[in-house]
């Protein structure tokens, strides 16, 4: 076999560094050093994140580049999944608001376009080139177990110039951006993480409804595509073939949306390939340029090699996706280097000192500046349901309910320290009551179940007979309140979006009187 295929093998395929302690096990993952040495890469997928929170994967991908270059070989990118801004895998940055928070500001994507600066900023700053964001999917699903906050919106004129704004302030800030999760992941119930994912739309209806914000994105510049493993028999014209094993499919996103970049998979170690064969030789067949979180690398370019030496792989198309995988590791390369200094980004983004669009964080660009920019925004972006909150904002009040059993540890932590700020029972007769849907893979559900809407209803109820007055954090997408909740005058709500850090922390601000939410509703309600 020719260095010139283990090569191309190396540039295809896109392995983990991995910290311990994720959903996928104790143990750091990263490739073995002669796999670098054999296959060198030209993009890795770093991971971070953890039930408990963010954990660095800068030594990890710091070692790899290291062996690398001991190597002779070129430095590889690193791509990072960061909807949620740079903090979502590295502790020491700034953690935002999800997707759908950014879009009830409904500031015509300012918040949008800063928050992608922001996030290309911090990436840079810790060896991140590729965000692999934004979301472009349209959540028309309301109980999507995967997409819902993730999304900027419910319907394709509102996620589509939320996604671009996201996208630019991406490539303003020097960092690279990924379009996902095509075809479109906002309208199936399933989750591909654990299965293979159904979206029953017709072509027309993918046209119309899923592609609107991929349009936008690729016209914007955008650096990749990720083909999601989705069934959508219009497009494959197979019932059960994943997008990301058909020529038809990733034939669409290049002839029917124009995209010349390159096209990613998602990660190739989900539940929804369970079982397939030939996988990794397949999705380059059909038109995958790189293939992200092979679960064993080297038998993945082992796989690779022996479908070349079948004649199940065409030789030129695994070069011509190596090309392209190269090319783009020299593209974010050069944009990294050629990315503004902080000041300048935050002058180019625009607005003064008195404006909504400049949250004071052009001037130092300080760790404090850029975490009072997040809980500014994330402030900002709550929604509350009644025009007078029913007790005075500053006043005690007791944080009741306990944390729902299924929130994560991220999420219990971060109510548990609300409710210990909060809790002040001499007294008071305000109670705020916290509402968690996560949105988490491999759960397979999101929302709110009808035995929840009981207990919040007897709770409510047996709180007002006792005079008390109740309000609710609904952290989740308002697409999954109950029928009837966002009209009820007996029930003041603020809706959080998501129980992560800066949303719980921005509820704390809206209590103490501090956050000034102008947020408008992102999606329509039940």
């Amino acid at each position: 076999m020719t260095r010139e295929l283990e090569r191309d093998v190396g540039a295809v395929l896109v392995p983990e560094v991995r910290v311990g302690g994720t959903i996928a096990g104790p143990n750091a993952i990263r490739p073995s050093a002669e796999y670098l040495r054999r296959f060198p890469p030209a993009g890795v997928i770093a991971f971070g994140r953890t039930p408990e929170g963010a954990s660095s994967p800068g030594e990890l991908l710091a070692s790899v580049r290291a062996e690398l270059g001991a190597a002779g070989e070129t430095r590889c990118f690193a791509a990072c999944d960061l909807e949620q801004g740079a903090g979502l895998h590295f502790p020491d940055a700034v953690r935002l608001p999800p997707a759908l928070a950014l879009a009830a500001r409904n500031d015509d994507g300012r918040s949008a376009r800063s928050a992608g600066a922001l996030t290309a900023l911090e990436a840079r700053e810790r060896g991140v080139e590729l965000v692999l964001a934004p979301v472009a999917d349209v959540n028309t699903r309301r109980s999507n177990p995967i997409i819902a906050v993730r999304s900027f919106g419910d319907t394709p004129e509102r996620a589509a110039p939320l996604a671009r704004a996201f996208l630019e302030g991406l490539h303003l800030g020097g960092a690279g951006g990924c379009a996902k999760h095509f075809p479109g992941h906002g309208d199936t119930e399933q989750d591909s993480h654990r299965e293979l994912a159904l979206v029953a739309r017709s072509a027309a209806e993918f046209a119309s409804v899923e592609w609107t914000p991929f349009r936008a994105l690729i016209e914007a510049g955008v650096d990749t595509v990720m083909v999601a493993h989705l069934d959508a028999p219009a497009l494959t014209g197979e019932a059960g073939l994943p997008c990301t094993l058909s020529p038809r499919a990733i034939a669409a996103l290049r002839d029917s949306l124009g995209f010349r970049g390159v096209v990613l998979s998602d990660a190739m170690n989900m539940h929804a390939l369970r079982g397939l064969p030939l996988i990794h030789a397949r999705a380059i067949a059909a038109g995958c340029d790189g293939l992200l979180c092979p679960t064993d690398p080297e038998r993945a370019a082992e796989e690779l090699l022996l479908a070349i030496t079948r004649g199940e792989l065409d030789p030129r198309r695994l070069h011509e996706a190596a090309d392209r995988m190269r090319g783009l590791r020299d593209r974010l390369a050069a944009r990294a280097a050629s990315a503004p200094p902080e000041r300048s980004l935050w002058q180019r983004l625009g607005g003064s000192a008195n404006s909504d669009a400049s949250y004071d964080l052009r001037v130092h660009g300080s760790k404090s500046d850029r975490d009072a920019f997040a809980r500014q925004v994330a402030g900002e972006s709550l929604v509350v349901s009644t025009e007078r909150w029913p007790w005075k904002l500053g006043a005690a009040c007791e944080v009741l309910a306990p944390v729902p059993s299924g929130a994560g540890p991220e999420a219990r932590a971060a109510i548990n320290a609300l409710r210990r700020e909060r809790v002040d029972p001499s007294g008071t007769t305000n109670a705020l009551l916290p509402v968690i849907a996560e949105v988490r893979a491999f759960d397979g559900s999101y929302g709110f179940r009808p035995e929840d809407q009981a207990a919040i209803d007897t709770k409510v109820t047996d709180l007002a007979r006792l005079g008390w007055r109740v309000g609710v954090a609904w952290f989740a997408s308002p697409q999954t309140l109950p029928p009837g909740w966002w009209e009820r005058s007996d029930l003041a709500l603020v809706i959080a979006f998501a129980p992560t850090p800066p949303m719980v922390a921005a509820v704390g601000d809206f209590l103490r009187g501090r956050a000034r939410p102008v947020g408008s509703l992102p999606t329509a309600p039940r």
